[in-house]
């Protein structure tokens, strides 16, 4: 095989990576309904069996990245498809609930491997424009994974029982346990070094008390516990000499601003991405699948622009693309009882742009400040930005428009046009966290100018 063609072998091998993550996250969220009948539970104890994917996935992302940095990543890539295979086997076969949790958490171990090292390993094989189109080509299959997801899983409920929909990540983690063996370089191999295993935990802690607070509500206890792991974290990492995050990355300023671009980001765009679907079934009584159909325009012109985004340097695509996201935005919050599909269309479109431009951009120019020795911890800390970001801005979208309605009916009005006024409401909101993203830009590219990345 020629030497393009092996890169692209290995693009292909890691794309598949994130796509098996993503698909499978989003296709247990229809599956809910049909889990808590087959167990007899209330769906509060039900949607465990996506917390306990997340929390784990996002609790160990920075540990798997660091782990890439400093062992062979053929061998942990090949583990990490193994044990999402067998987390969705097990899943498939699991009698009792405790051990569909059990099976649940295995692929999140599984899909942590996978997603903290994907990017990095693309980061490193990639150079110049050719790394922005990758990550670029990465992330618009991986969104389309999610977006294709629920109409994947629909069609299989409907015709086979809930448990079959973790079918295809055993075919896909079969398959790519050989291609991973076959493709990705042993190459990737740095000096061993202990790995910290005391700040592992505390990360972890911290971003599960975290997650689990957000899901489940405050209390003086949980957020104590918040506090108290997050700051011995802190005390830890400085004090040792191998650390599990590597704080002078944070220096670098163009590295920290975008991160927190990158996050922001998610806070703008998931009111949105949130409420959609029943504004659109709730407003304006559209079926399930047309408001699917509204939705699938968004994904097709995220894939025709993330794979086209010309010669624009990452950084003015990433400020183009915030721009577009909050003009969709406000263009969202002018939506009536009453508003034509093709505008939405035209409106789904433009936030589907918005969206191209600016996270394949943002990978490509937050790794591009990192260290090759560090790529993974790099990795695994945007990732874990990023899954931050996904997670408190859901939360965040459905407070603000529990919050907007609730006002909105004690003031008399009529539910229909309260959901609407609320709707309306936690657009704005998001608009208002794409200024603060353009800020976040700002300083990170004035940081770019001064500094080598």
């Amino acid at each position: 095989m020629t030497r393009q063609s092996v890169k692209w072998s290995i693009f292909a091998v890691t794309t598949l990576g994130n796509f098996s993550s993503m698909l499978d996250f989003s296709s247990v969220n229809i599956a809910l309904y049909q889990i808590s009948n087959s167990f007899a539970l209330p769906v509060s104890t039900v949607q465990w069996v996506m917390l306990s994917y997340q929390i784990v996935l996002t609790s160990l992302l920075i540990f798997f990245g660091r782990l890439g940095d400093l062992t062979n990543r053929k061998k942990l890539y090949t583990a990490g498809f193994f044990l999402f295979g067998a987390g969705a086997a097990g899943a498939y076969f699991a009698q009792t609930f405790p051990v569909l949790l059990a099976a649940r958490t295995v692929q999140g171990v599984g899909g942590s491997i996978l997603i903290a090292n994907s990017f990095s390993i693309v980061s490193l094989i990639f150079k110049g424009k050719q790394r922005g189109k990758a990550l670029g080509f990465m992330g618009a299959v991986t969104h389309l994974a999610g977006m294709s997801a629920p109409v994947v899983s629909g069609f299989i409920i409907e015709h086979f029982e809930w448990r079959s929909i973790f079918l295809p990540g055993v075919f896909i983690a079969s398959v790519a346990v050989f291609l991973s063996w076959r493709f990705i370089p042993a190459s990737f191999h740095r000096k061993k070094t202990a790995v910290d295993v005391v700040g592992t935990f505390l990360l972890a802690a911290s971003v599960s008390l975290l997650l689990y607070m957000l899901a489940e509500g405050a209390s003086w206890q949980i957020a104590a516990a918040l506090i108290a792991s997050a700051v011995l974290f802190l005390l830890h990492e400085k004090r040792i000499s191998a650390p599990l995050v590597n704080f002078e990355l944070f220096k670098n300023k163009a590295f920290l601003f975008g991160c927190l671009a990158l996050m922001t980001s998610y806070w703008a765009m998931y009111p949105n991405t949130v409420l959609f679907p029943f504004y659109s079934q709730g407003v304006l009584e559209n079926s399930a699948q047309l408001t699917g159909e509204l939705i699938l325009p968004f994904s097709l012109f995220y894939l025709i622009t993330a794979v086209n985004t010309g010669t624009l340097p990452p950084y003015k695509r990433m400020v183009c693309g915030i721009c577009l996201m909050g003009i969709a935005l406000i263009l969202f919050a002018q939506t009536t009882l009453t508003t034509a599909n093709i505008l939405l269309i035209l409106m789904q479109i433009l936030i589907g742009v918005s969206n191209a431009l600016f996270q394949p951009s943002a990978n490509a120019a937050i790794l591009g400040c990192a260290p090759k020795q560090n790529i993974g911890m790099a990795s695994g800390i945007m990732s874990l930005f990023r899954n931050t970001g996904i997670a408190t801005g859901s939360v965040f979208s459905v407070m603000m428009f529990e919050h907007g309605k609730a006002d909105l009916l004690a003031r008399g009005t009529d539910m229909k046009n309260a959901f609407l006024g609320a709707y309306h409401f936690s657009l704005y909101i998001g608009a208002t966290f794409a200024v603060l993203c353009l800020f976040w830009l700002i300083i990170a590219i004035r940081a770019k100018k001064g500094e080598e990345c």
